[in-house]
């Protein structure tokens, strides 16, 4: 494999993620909202072969950060208008202790899930939500993805496929050849 595989993320889809989790988990803050959608795609990449929004990882070192999920939750000022906008409107982000804890003033608009999607982040909310800061950070040090990885760099989705999975190749195949022209 010659390039990195990533995807073009889809910031609608993102955002009413960011809104079902807030739902879900009234009070999640950044750090846990970031870890769940990394096992999220995970989960689903080794399942379906393509992940949910198609954020683009960088490893930071606290784990693996979906970038867009960070700027969207902290009001990135690059961000669109429109984007900023939605965040404003859906979400009320407490950040007073950096911590940017997520409560929902909306319910999210599901059109934009499929039933694999929201299977497998309720899979990992259930799973890495209510882990301490301590276990999060030791599971997500401990993936292949994040220690073959340089700092500050990209991760590349082929990294999030398990070694042990039986269609590995399959997966790895099909990513490389549609990854450039997707959007999740």
């Amino acid at each position: 494999m010659n390039n990195t595989i990533q995807f073009k993320i889809s910031y609608d889809k993102t955002i009413e993620v960011i809104i079902w989790l807030a739902n879900m988990k009234p009070g999640i803050d950044i750090y846990h909202v970031a870890k769940v959608f990394f096992y999220a795609d995970k989960m689903h990449i080794n399942k379906y072969g393509r992940p949910i929004t198609g954020d683009t990882y960088i490893r930071m070192p606290y784990g693996p950060v979906p970038s867009s999920v960070r700027d969207l939750i902290i009001e990135n000022s690059w961000l669109s208008p429109k984007q900023l906008e939605q965040i404003k409107n859906s979400l009320i982000i407490d950040k007073s202790d950096n911590r940017y804890k997520l409560a929902a003033t909306r319910e999210p608009d599901m059109k934009y899930f499929s039933k694999s999607d929201i299977t497998c982040f309720k899979d990992s909310l259930s799973k890495y939500g209510g882990l301490s800061f301590d276990e999060s950070y030791n599971s997500t040090h401990s993936e292949k993805c994040y220690y073959e990885t340089a700092p500050n760099e990209k991760i590349d989705y082929a990294l999030l496929i398990d070694d042990d999975n039986p269609i590995k190749n399959e997966i790895l195949e099909d990513m490389e050849k549609i990854s450039q022209y997707i959007q999740v």
